[in-house]
């Protein structure tokens, strides 16, 4: 049995039975329980109490555990408070249990494919009509994003954001199937299941769970909360135990957040003063330093910190600037490192010597430590973005995406960002092989190209994200007539990419990812269109988030297509 030695843990329910089994296990293992009901004392216990950890049901009606959370993120006095979620609930039999009342389980973010197979079996295509679905959701931004699907797939969709209207509309409306949110405020969707049983004309509507929480399961970072969450039946004794004696240990301090990572410079020179008097003037311009007194101790401090470039003095004891850059070069995970000679030798041989293998740069001796940070700079960002941009386009990658994304933000102006896939790129790779996936690739990249950037006073973007997926940054009012050319160009230039064969039958014959045989139609692209017209965009995560759920949605139409979104705050 664990000893929990009176750590203090702070139990936030209004389950009173849930909350009294959880303090019996908890206090028989040694540790020291509080139980508290509502928002301002949940808030004034962990102020005034302190506890080790707060459990917090997420399931809990009385307020809002989202709230409690942000709060105490808030306030500089329980920013640090370690917080884990444990909810205890027979309702989850009603999903997973021997025999379910849904017919359909989805967690959040959604898989729309998934999502289309569970709705064919539901509510199975009507002759001559659309089916009706209803969506149950007080999340008003993801209730949009599944109206957008629903309409995509000829379904007739109606959205519900309030939890204590949901049964009305469905004794009004008689869905043909119900996509229900199971944590909504006020009343949850267990709730709503338990009331659609006990009328005739609600308990055969087909429900299709659709939620962030994974039910009997750990998630070591809820999608929801960000933290530790068990959802289940039952109390599992050895695995809370071992969760809650992980975050009250003693063992180390809490994490402190981290500062932005400087770049690290290694300098290596015999001349010690000289040494110590660039390393202070470089660390002055924001590097981080690392010394080294001669060339073996070079090659030590490379193995041991990574640096992102290095200044080695030419003539040093045990071995020279020149045989540790030699070396370095040939050396495949180090070979990318950027190197800078320092010489009090001017000869054109020995510089031609080092330029051919690889070094970037020469500076005489005395050196004046200006121009050395200027040259430091200058390579690391001629580095980063050699590094950065793919090889197999041309295109630049994720760090230059984001700092554009994030330049487009800061500016303030309205602005677009497809978000571009490719369809079925994982059958043709299979069944073509990988030199042909390569020139899809590259003609895709060279398409969007010639149709983005038109010519020389273009200040569109296009990016490589990596695999089949791409990126292009433009102004709003461009970017839904450039992603319509963009899925009727593909389409054109798609059946090359066949043989005759293949284009005749309109499709291949291949393995999906789970090993199953099946037929898949000619490459197609899927985009969706992020943009800040009719809501603010606030960051280069959320451009992303919404740019994966849009995309999903353009994928549903089984052909090129581009979803825009619609929604607004």
């Amino acid at each position: 049995m664990a000893d929990g030695s009176g750590k203090k843990i702070l139990l936030v329910d209004t389950d009173s039975a849930a909350a009294g089994a959880l303090t019996s296990f908890l206090e028989s293992s040694g540790y020291n329980t509080q139980t508290v009901t509502n928002y301002q004392q949940a808030i004034t216990a962990v102020q005034n109490w302190k506890p080790d950890l707060v459990i917090l049901n997420i399931l809990l009606q009385a307020f809002n555990p989202l709230d409690f959370i942000s709060e105490l993120k808030k306030n500089p006095l329980t920013e640090a408070q370690k917080v884990i979620i444990f909810s205890q609930t027979p309702k989850t039999d009603i999903v997973s249990g021997p025999s379910p009342r849904v017919c359909g389980y989805l967690t959040k973010p959604v898989d729309f494919e998934a999502l289309k197979a569970t709705l064919l079996k539901a509510a199975p295509a009507r002759e001559g009509g659309q089916q009706t679905v209803l969506v149950a959701d007080d999340d008003t931004e993801f209730s949009d994003l599944i109206k957008m699907f629903l309409e995509a797939n000829n379904y007739r969709p109606l959205v519900e954001n309030d939890p204590q209207k949901i049964i009305g509309r469905l004794r009004s409306e008689k869905p043909d199937a119900l996509l229900l949110d199971i944590m909504m405020p006020g009343k949850d969707g267990f709730a709503i299941m338990d009331e659609m049983q006990d009328s005739a004309d609600t308990a055969e509507i087909p429900i299709i769970v659709l939620s962030a929480l994974r039910l009997e399961n750990y998630q070591e970072r809820g999608i929801l909360t960000g933290l530790p969450e068990i959802v289940s039946r039952e109390i599992p004794g050895d695995l809370l135990l071992k969760l809650i004696e992980e975050q009250t240990s003693t063992n180390g301090a809490a994490s402190e957040p981290q500062k932005a990572a400087r770049p690290k410079v290694l300098m290596a020179d015999d001349q010690t003063e000289l040494l110590m008097l660039m390393k202070e003037m470089v660390e002055m311009a924001g590097f981080e330093v690392v010394t080294a007194n001669d060339g073996v101790e070079a090659m030590q401090a490379v193995f041991e910190t990574n640096p992102d470039i290095i200044v080695l003095d030419y003539n040093m004891p045990r071995k020279d600037g020149i045989a540790v850059a030699q070396d370095l070069k040939n050396n495949p995970v180090f070979a990318h490192i950027p190197i800078i000679i320092v010489t009090g030798i001017g000869e054109k041989r020995t510089k031609l010597k080092g330029l051919s293998m690889g070094i970037d740069d020469y500076l005489i001796k005395p050196v004046d430590t200006d121009e050395l940070i200027a040259r430091i700079r200058m390579i690391l960002k001629r580095n980063k973005q050699v590094l950065d941009t793919n090889p197999l386009s041309k295109l630049p990658g994720n760090p230059s995406i984001q700092a554009r994304v994030e330049r487009e933000i800061q500016k303030g102006g309205e602005f677009a960002v497809l978000y571009l896939d490719l369809d079925n790129f994982k059958a043709y790779n299979d069944n073509y092989g990988f030199e042909a996936g390569d020139r899809v690739i590259k003609a895709t990249a060279n398409l969007l190209v010639k149709l983005t950037i038109q010519n020389e006073n273009s200040e569109d973007f296009i990016g490589h994200i990596g695999g089949d997926d791409f990126i292009v940054v433009t102004t709003y009012d461009r970017s839904e007539e450039l992603a319509r050319r963009i899925t009727g160009a593909f389409d054109e230039i798609a059946p090359s990419f066949y043989s005759k064969t293949d284009r005749e039958r309109g499709c291949i014959t291949s393995t999906d990812r789970q090993g199953n045989i099946k037929k898949f139609p000619l490459l197609s692209i899927s985009i969706g269109i992020v943009h800040n017209h009719t809501r603010p965009i606030h960051s280069f995560a959320q451009v992303s988030n919404i740019g994966t759920e849009l995309k999903k949605v353009a994928k549903a139409a089984n052909k090129s297509h581009y979803t825009v979104d619609r929604r607004k705050d």
